[in-house]
Parts: C-alpha cells; sequence; structure tokens
C-alpha cells in the first residue's frame, strides 16, 4: 500500500532529530573523556615530580612500589596516574623542592647575618665640580713686530721669566743707540757749562764780571742739567721698548697651544701668542645649596681638609679616601635662580694628577654621627609604618624593630633603636617573617666545609656522594 507523502517528510524528519541528537551526545561523550584523560596526565605529572625527589624505591609491607596500587595497572590513563600518586605517596615522597622551606614552612629560611657597630659615622654631602687652574694667563705681544724665534714647545711646563719668544728688535735697538748718543752729547754740553759757570764766579771774586753775568750762566747750567736728565729718561724708554721684543713667562705653569710661529706679525690687539695655566695649586669648584652656607662658611674659617675630590670615574666608597681640599673661596652672593653658591676648594696638586677643566665628584664632609648603630643600609626594610629591620637572637628566630634613620653615607647607615652588637639580616630579609627561625649561610658554609675536609674519602670516591644508584636511574627513567 503507498503511504502519503505527507508520511514520508515526517520520517525523514524524525531520522534527522535522532542524528543530530548521536551527534551531540557523541560531542558530549569526547569532550568528557579528553577531560578524563587531561586530569590523568596532571596527576602523572605530579607524580612524576615527587618521584624524581627518591634517590631508589622505597619497599615495605605497607608501601611496596612494585605492588597494584604503586605499580597502577588498572588499564586507564586515570587509572594509572592514580596509581604513581599513590605509589609516589607510599614511599614518602616529597610533593616539591620547596616544601618544608620558606616564611610558612618548617624549616629554617637561610639568610646572611651582620652585626652592628658603634663607631662615627661621617655625614657628607656628594656634588660635582669642576677643576681650575689658580691662574691663567694669555701671554700677548707689546708692541707691533715680527716673530724671529719661538724658544717653547706646546704643552711644555716653564718657570717664571724664562724667555718664550724673541721679535724683531732692530729698529728699536737702533732707537736705543740714537737715545744714547744724545746722552752723551748732553752730559758734554753740562760739562761745559758748570766749567763756564766756575770761571766767572772766579771773575766775579776779582770784580773783573758783574753778577748778573755770573746769575746768566748759572741758569745755563741748570738748563743743560734738565736736558741731561731728559735724555737719561729717553734711553730708559728705548730699553723698555727693546725688552718688549723678548717675551717671558709671567708665572710659572704648563703652556697651551702656540698660535704663531717665526715670521708671524703680532701687535697688541691681536690673538694671544700662549696661555699658561698654574698647575699648582689648583680649585676645585662646585656649587653648594644656600642651605649648607654656614657649613660652607665655617670650613672657610677653620682651613681644615674638609673636601674629598674623586675623579669622575672613580667609585666613592669608605675604603677610597678621595685627595683632601680646603675651602678657599665662598661666593659673595647666592644665585637666586638655583638656589646655591659658588664654593671653590684648593688642592696643592704636586704630582699634577688634577687637569684643569676636568669633570670631578666632589664629597664636602659636615659632621659625624656619633651614638648610633652602623649597619649596611640594604639591612633597613622601608614599609608603610616606618623603617625595621630584623634582629635575630641567639635562638636564631628573627624579630622585627623598629627603628630610626640618624644619618646614612656611602652604603651605611645610622641607626637609633638597636644595639652595637646586635645581629642583623642583611640578604634573604625578602623572605622572613616576624618569629621566623633563620639559619646563617655563613656559619652553614663553614660546617660544610669543615665536614668535607674530615671526609676526603666521601667528597672523592663515594658513589652516593656524586651520583645516584643505577636502579634509582632506571626507575626515574620508566617513571
Amino acid at each position: 500500500m503507498n503511504q502519503h507523502p505527507f508520511h514520508d517528510l515526517h520520517n525523514a524528519e524524525g531520522v534527522g532529530r535522532l542524528t543530530t541528537q548521536n551527534h551531540s551526545m557523541t560531542e558530549h561523550t569526547l569532550i568528557k573523556a579528553g577531560r578524563r584523560t587531561l586530569g590523568a596526565a596532571l596527576l602523572a605529572l605530579l607524580a612524576a615530580c615527587g618521584g624524581k625527589n627518591e634517590s631508589t624505591p622505597s619497599t615495605g609491607p605497607s608501601g611496596s612500589a612494585s605492588g597494584p596500587a604503586a605499580s597502577g595497572s588498572t588499564g586507564s590513563p586515570a587509572g594509572t596516574a592514580a596509581g604513581t600518586a599513590a605509589g609516589g605517596a607510599a614511599s614518602g615522597a616529597v610533593p616539591g623542592p620547596a616544601a618544608g622551606r620558606g616564611p610558612t614552612g618548617g624549616g629554617p629560611v637561610s639568610v646572611t647575618l651582620v652585626k652592628a657597630e658603634k663607631r662615627s659615622l661621617p655625614v657628607g654631602l656628594d656634588l660635582t665640580g669642576t677643576v681650575t687652574a689658580r691662574r691663567t694667563v694669555d701671554v700677548r705681544a707689546q708692541v707691533g713686530a715680527t716673530i724671529r724665534e719661538v724658544l717653547v714647545r706646546e704643552g711644555q711646563a716653564v718657570r717664571l721669566g724664562q724667555v718664550l719668544f724673541r721679535l724683531d728688535d732692530r729698529n728699536e735697538r737702533a732707537q736705543l743707540e740714537r737715545a744714547q748718543a744724545q746722552l752723551l752729547r748732553d752730559e758734554a754740553a753740562l760739562a761745559d757749562a758748570r766749567r763756564q759757570l766756575k770761571r766767572s764766579e772766579d771773575l766775579l771774586a776779582q770784580n773783573f764780571l758783574s753778577q748778573g753775568a755770573v746769575d746768566i750762566q748759572r741758569t745755563a747750567v741748570q738748563t743743560q742739567d734738565a736736558a741731561v736728565a731728559a735724555s737719561r729718561a729717553t734711553v730708559h724708554a728705548a730699553q723698555v721698548a727693546l725688552s718688549f721684543m723678548t717675551v717671558s713667562a709671567p708665572q710659572e705653569g704648563r703652556l697651551g697651544a702656540i698660535t704663531v710661529h717665526p715670521g708671524a706679525y703680532v701687535s697688541p690687539g691681536g690673538a694671544a701668542l700662549v696661555s699658561i695655566s698654574q698647575m699648582h695649586p689648583v680649585l676645585v669648584s662646585f656649587s653648594l645649596p644656600q642651605r649648607h652656607l654656614p657649613d660652607a662658611l665655617a670650613a672657610l674659617k677653620s682651613r681644615q681638609p674638609v673636601v674629598e675630590v674623586r675623579a669622575a670615574e672613580e667609585a666613592a666608597g669608605p675604603s677610597k679616601a678621595g685627595t683632601a681640599a680646603a675651602v678657599v673661596f665662598v661666593d659673595n652672593t647666592v644665585d637666586s635662580a638655583s638656589g646655591t653658591v659658588r664654593v671653590r676648594a684648593e688642592i696643592d696638586n704636586q704630582d699634577a694628577r688634577w687637569w684643569p677643566g676636568s669633570y670631578v665628584k666632589v664629597r664636602m664632609n659636615l659632621n659625624s654621627v656619633e651614638g648610633g648603630a652602623v649597619v649596611p643600609l640594604a639591612a633597613v626594610v622601608q614599609g608603610a609604618r616606618g623603617r625595621t629591620v630584623f634582629v635575630v637572637d641567639e635562638e636564631g628566630v628573627a624579630q622585627a624593630k623598629p627603628v630610626e634613620l640618624l644619618a646614612m653615607s656611602d652604603g651605611l647607615a645610622a641607626l637609633k633603636g638597636i644595639a652595637p652588637g646586635d645581629r642583623v639580616v642583611l640578604e634573604g630579609r625578602q623572605n622572613v617573617r616576624n618569629g621566623s627561625k633563620v639559619v646563617d649561610r655563613g656559619r652553614e658554609g663553614a660546617k660544610a666545609g669543615d665536614k668535607n675536609a674530615d671526609k676526603p674519602s666521601e667528597r672523592a670516591g663515594s658513589p652516593g656522594a656524586g651520583a645516584s644508584a643505577p636502579g634509582s636511574n632506571k626507575e626515574a627513567t620508566s617513571r
């Protein structure tokens, strides 16, 4: 019998719904199976990590590694992971390498301890400065002339009065010779006038000559005497002009670059021939905040070497002392733009170590803090409630103590709140809590070294000291 077309359509829709339901069930089953497989894999990984901490498999009546529970042979991945985890628990495996350690674990925290010291801590101000020559002179020609000789080299150290250049002096020598000849002529005329005056005075005594004639002769002598004095001044001026033809060093120091050569024409208004900088002593110039102006004035009055100077690339530290310098100048005005005052300190610099124009590190020691317990600054913990340090008692228990920072300098801190001799946690304090049990790394290392020294055979040839047993390696590989 033929079925109605609508009946065929209804059957087709039912088959489609069944097919969709079957697909949904299949996907759900696959998802559940995947989750079970992933969980089993994670358990197996945890068990394997725990098993690696064992050197050899444990055997016994209650925790045999070869039993069914340890082998985990259930026929499925989940069963295998559960069996492996059970075997690890039965054999006493540690779940992880950090178990029993750290601030919340059962074991002590390994730290480094330092003892607080009672000593004075110098407090200073670290600044940057510039080395300047105490005196720098630009040497110039005082007359217009041509360079005849250059008697020095660039960068040479010269002394006071050393000849540097010689100029063409032929014209000045001729002027000097002319002035000298004029002086000789005037001196001869003066001598003749004096002889004439002597004869006139003799004739006046014999009443052969009037008094007026004698006065005229005396006036001639005085006039010639003035002419001689003028000629002598002319000679001196010619000698001074001739001395300008020789350029000498006005001070001792080191020469800079020489800008002229023989044959060059120089004049008083031209460029400097060379510069000379005094190398010892030298000055260190730096700017000091105005709140420290009283300290600078006190240092200027005492003339004590309260300033330490180091090269810019040299690291500062309590064990490295810089070059001492004394304050010799404090400016009379505070710079209103920067709020600083210019200060200069003097360095002897006999070894010519400090070069003018170089940048240096300057430390000005202001005062010293007395009566504080000095510890490394890294041992101080800065928290929301203030500064604290961890002090360890004789039983190895760390206690947090609040402290007051009196001063800090060169990586050290002077504290109030702890006593000198207290053992303070320096390294590893991030793992320490109030009441934590700690152990000193330095003492642990010393004890371990003593044990190794007492047992050289274990350190050199014992099988258990350098490698694990072959059976444990095989078990770890199988796991």
